[in-house]
């Protein structure tokens, strides 16, 4: 039988060859942590030579970057389409985030790097800064203009929230801190966690006692 032609396998092998790469830096990443995480580790388990995996990464840092803006990018994109694109009231916009935020993340391995994230990321100030600037600030942002509309229609239970938005990440970040220490001991229970906060956050709707 006559060989595949070599034009039709390189048309395939790279983006096969990257997808594997990535695959692999997220599993490595997860079982060794960052730091003790190596390219030739990586490589092995993609089943490629290292340099291989130089050709699409320049270092480690660059993969864990690009891990990074993967895994989340698209939840931030999510989130501001439902701001922008819809009459939803700030409590459902939030409920939706949430959601999006256990179904994309939580719930899959991507979870392991936000858990990268929280443990490691003061020792890698570069890493750091990339994710504050490119998923925390605009996280932030939109998040901001959830809250100040919540605000203006007069539902937010405390106006002190529009100064520390970032605990609106809070029931995540626990999430994440629990499986990783304490999971062992009992399960907690992310639905009621999010359903709580958004009590905590928004006043009840007419009618509604809580």
């Amino acid at each position: 039988m006559p060989a595949q032609p070599p034009s039709k396998r390189r048309s395939i092998a790279p983006e096969a060859r990257r997808i594997a790469i990535l695959e692999a830096a997220l599993a490595t990443f997860s079982d060794k942590g960052f730091a003790n995480a190596r390219i030739e580790d990586i490589a092995r388990r993609a089943g490629i030579g290292k340099g291989t995996v130089y050709l699409y990464f320049p270092d480690k840092e660059s993969l864990f970057k690009y891990l990074i803006s993967d895994a989340l990018r698209p939840l931030l994109m999510a989130a501001h389409s439902a701001l922008e694109e819809s009459d939803m009231p700030p409590r459902e916009t939030l409920a939706v985030f949430f959601h999006l935020l256990k179904t994309e993340i939580l719930a899959t391995e991507k979870r392991n790097l936000v858990q990268l994230m929280v443990m490691e990321m003061r020792n890698f100030p570069d890493i750091a800064e990339f994710y504050h600037e490119n998923i925390i600030t605009p996280g932030l942002a939109l998040i901001t203009r959830v809250l100040e509309k919540a605000e203006r229609q007069g539902e937010l239970r405390s106006a002190h929230v529009l100064k520390a938005p970032q605990v609106i990440f809070a029931p995540a970040l626990l999430s994440v801190i629990w499986e990783a220490n304490f999971t062992r001991y009992g399960d907690l229970d992310i639905d009621a966690a999010f359903d709580f906060y958004l009590d905590t956050l928004f006043k009840p709707a007419d009618g509604d006692i809580r």
